[in-house]
């Protein structure tokens, strides 16, 4: 039976902790609510919702509904000797899910671990850290297209993944495709784990293990995440607020001049992605408070709210930082966190 809640707070399910109310809310738990909810809320504003852990209200009202996927459950699909395809329902924790491909022996996501959120949210955002991306071992999504009424599968090409942007984030997709499960295929033998990272080489090297297993890279992950990103549970987050930006050969060897410390890596030929972190620290806002939001003293990437900051103080501090950094260097930060106007 669906419940369908009005005037219902979000509060505790926005990693920044902002208390902004939804007119309608209802959380999906079985696949043929799906249909149901759609077709009785068709012509009003409708916002999809994982574990908020990447999301900020600027208002403290939602006229719409929130549709929240809550459909759990993971399997495997089919396998051989060598590979294995796992799938996940949109509502599962991700790194529960992680964890539990692990456990089964399973290689391919594991420098995703520790990651907040759900699986639905995972491709939207092609989600990544030390190295890896959803898309290096993403197989295939299955969605509900809202316009038409039906179930549908997407392969790993017709999703488009790049740095941090999926097909799901064009602004004219908005509300056309829900997010039901995700399928991976990952490795049963062969193990070819991806230290690539500098942040994770390094931590792997003070723990002195220069032949890490999969257990290995998750410990090293656990203590470089802890060591950066502060607890939701005591201080409102949503992780890496600004994207790493991309900028031009040139004009990375250009800052580097200025900036001799600045690493990058190149993405193409003539494209390199560069550290907003760096950045933001470079020009002195690291630490910085004003009210009751900041930038976090151990991570300069991360906006934290200390108080009961509103979505809207929060993003006038971050639109301070990017204004900054664009007069001071002329790049652009995006925010890598997606705001609901």
């Amino acid at each position: 039976m669906l419940d369908i809640k009005t005037n219902f707070s979000l509060k505790n399910l926005n990693t920044f902790g902002i208390n902004v109310y939804a007119h309608y809310f209802v959380n999906v738990t079985h696949i043929e609510y799906i249909p149901k909810i759609f077709g009785i809320y068709s012509s009003i504003p409708k916002l999809f919702l994982g574990n908020g852990s990447n999301i900020l209200f600027l208002k403290n009202y939602y006229p719409g509904i929130v549709i929240k996927m809550g459909i759990k459950g993971k399997k495997v699909i089919m396998e051989n000797n060598y590979q294995v395809i796992v799938k996940a329902f949109g509502g599962e924790n991700w790194n529960n899910f992680v964890s539990w491909t692990i456990k089964k022996g399973f290689s391919g996501l594991e420098n995703l671990s520790f990651i907040p959120g759900t699986v639905g949210s995972s491709p939207i955002q092609n989600i990544g850290a030390y190295g890896a991306e959803i898309k290096d071992t993403l197989l295939e999504v299955e969605v509900y297209e809202t316009d038409k009424g039906i179930l549908r599968t997407l392969s790993r090409e017709e999703c488009k993944l790049e740095y941090r942007h999926s097909f799901f984030k064009n602004s004219h997709l908005k509300n056309k495709f829900f997010i039901v499960s995700v399928s991976f295929l990952l490795n049963k033998k062969n193990h070819k784990l991806n230290t690539s990272s500098m942040d994770l080489q390094k931590e792997l090297k003070q723990m002195n293990i220069k032949k890490p297993s999969i257990y290995d890279l998750i410990k090293a992950i656990l203590i470089l995440r802890k060591r950066k990103l502060p607890n939701t549970k005591k201080i409102g987050n949503a992780g890496s607020f600004f994207r790493n930006p991309i900028i031009g050969l040139l004009d990375f060897k250009n800052l580097k001049k200025k900036y001799p410390t600045i690493t990058g890596y190149p993405i193409s030929k003539n494209k390199i992605k560069i550290s907003a972190s760096y950045l933001i620290e470079k020009m002195g806002w690291k630490g910085k408070k004003m009210g009751k939001v900041g930038v976090y003293k151990k991570n300069p990437i991360v906006l934290v709210n200390y108080g009961q900051a509103s979505g809207i103080e929060i993003y006038s501090f971050s639109e301070r930082i990017t204004k900054d950094i664009k007069k001071k260097l002329g790049i652009l930060l995006t925010r890598e966190v997606h705001v609901i106007r």
